[in-house]
């Protein structure tokens, strides 16, 4: 059965869909969030697959890293104009189904308050969107932000919490440096 107080995030763009894409058939209705494990918190962070798991919409420490996230934003906005090298990304919320997933979108550009630019993971809850969609986003829904220079990453604080969540040997395969 699935649990309507759990959200899926996208825990690591990292691969920008590379993972994500890997055996995945999208079909229109939302992904089944699998039940906790015996021993684990009703409201434990819950993996559905490599980079994408599904998080407790009060988890406080996930609220955190998203807050921090928008907070930034005017550091992502200077890190832009000064033509920081790397992929930049934004984090929001993706509603499709009655289920909302937070992803990531790669960055085409910026105007009037709102990012432009290409999803750049596979939905999980449907099938009206698909990795390399063009999306308008405004700001105010942004959650998070990242540049990923190789393994040089500014901003990402999800992905920062959701590495933390993880068993130490998976996190430690994704090999990032986070730079404020």
């Amino acid at each position: 059965m699935r649990n309507p107080v759990l959200a899926i995030a996208f825990v690591a763009a990292l691969g920008y869909g590379f993972f994500n894409t890997l055996g995945h058939m999208p079909s229109d209705k939302p992904v089944a969030i699998p039940e906790a494990a015996p021993g684990v918190s009703l409201t434990a962070p819950r993996p559905i697959k490599e980079n994408v798991v599904a998080y407790y919409t009060g988890d406080e420490a996930m609220q955190a890293a998203k807050k921090t996230g928008r907070s930034t934003l005017p550091r992502f906005h200077k890190l832009i104009a000064a033509g920081a090298p790397g992929t930049y990304t934004v984090k929001f919320p993706l509603t499709q189904n009655g289920a909302t997933e937070h992803i990531w979108m790669q960055l085409l550009g910026y105007s009037d308050g709102n990012f432009v630019g290409l999803l750049a993971d596979e939905p999980v809850n449907g099938n009206k969107y698909k990795m390399g969609d063009r999306m308008k986003v405004a700001e105010a829904d942004v959650e998070d932000w990242m540049i990923k220079n190789g393994g040089e990453v500014y901003g990402g604080y999800t992905v920062r919490q959701a590495l933390a969540d993880m068993p130490k040997e998976q996190a430690e395969k994704y090999r990032i440096t986070f730079k404020d």
